[in-house]
């Protein structure tokens, strides 16, 4: 049995599923918007079980987990702002204490997910394996970022450290990577907030090579040279499949194993003499969008990692 841990807007995970339909095979979605109105059973006798409207699963059926998003329940509003902060942790601590068991496969493990998730100690990694990495700071300092911009000669770009997803009371926006110029800091009195600058690299294209298990999806991004970020709707990005070296293949499955991640998407640049520059890995990354721009056997590939080779 697979176990999926997302949310109930998540249309990859919904991709997938309709794979899992046709062939048939067992899985049960447990959405984060499910917890704080499902039933728990959990006795010291070994009992285990979920139950979410009609449907119950017993954990120690599951097999394999694929961990799509955070275990963040919500409480009821009926509650205090403090009534529902005590709820949604107990609730949280709950679950995750139910569903983690480290004998069965976890595509990723949620403490390695989080761990993998920082961009400064992904650079790290890179440059210890020998993959070539923007040149980069972080500081709140306005003078070194000043001091910073103006020693790009190929310009300087801005990404968020985290996630990059602002919300706003009842709206989200996404903070994409952009560009920003010494100037910029001229301007500012008072930063309360560390900055993430790095050397733009001029490229050719970027490239997102992904990581199913033992299978490995290449792709470039083609886009016109006045945008930065082919996740920006604006880029209108092109995408072709490609080829990687052996020599890369082997670097990121390197990443992969120190990170102990068994689905990556790592993102490069192309520069135009060919080198490629690490730019970092998203282990929850999206990747529906490739299998129906490309036509790759991604759901199959993932289906072999959850099911076994027999079923992809």
């Amino acid at each position: 049995m697979l176990l999926i841990l997302t949310s109930d807007k998540d249309l990859t995970a919904d991709f997938l599923i309709i794979e899992l339909i046709e062939r048939n095979l067992p899985y049960f979605r447990l959405n984060a918007e499910d917890l704080a109105r499902a039933e728990y059973q959990f006795t010291d006798s070994g009992v285990q079980r979920i139950t979410v409207g009609p449907r119950t699963i017993d954990l120690s059926d599951v097999t394999a987990v694929w961990y799509r998003r955070a275990l963040q329940p919500v409480a009821s509003g009926r509650h205090s702002y403090a009534e529902r902060a005590f709820i949604a942790g107990e609730i949280r601590h709950l679950a995750f204490g139910m569903v983690w068991n480290p004998n069965i496969l976890w595509v990723n493990p949620i403490d390695q997910v989080y761990v993998a998730e920082h961009k400064l100690y992904q650079l790290r990694i890179a440059r210890s394996i020998g993959l070539p990495a923007p040149r980069t700071i972080v500081s709140s300092n306005l003078r070194e970022l000043e001091e910073f911009a103006s020693g790009n000669p190929n310009g300087t770009i801005c990404k968020p450290i985290f996630h990059g997803l602002f919300v706003d009371n009842s709206d989200a926006y996404s903070v994409y990577t952009r560009r920003v110029s010494a100037h910029e800091f001229e301007a500012i009195t008072n930063l309360e907030c560390p900055v993430l600058l790095q050397e733009e690299v001029p490229r050719r294209s970027d490239l997102r090579v992904t990581f199913i298990g033992k299978h490995c999806f290449a792709a470039a991004a083609h886009m016109a040279p006045s945008t930065i970020d082919w996740r920006d709707p604006v880029a209108a990005a092109r995408f072709s499949r490609i080829e990687i070296s052996a020599e890369l293949r082997v670097r990121c499955q390197e990443m992969l194993s120190i990170l102990n991640l068994q689905y990556g998407a790592f993102d490069f640049i192309e520069k135009p003499d060919g080198e490629l520059v690490f730019l970092e890995i998203n282990p929850t990354g999206e990747w529906a969008w490739l299998e129906n721009a490309l036509g790759y056997p991604m759901r199959s590939a993932f289906i072999e990692l959850f099911y076994g080779e027999r079923y992809a």
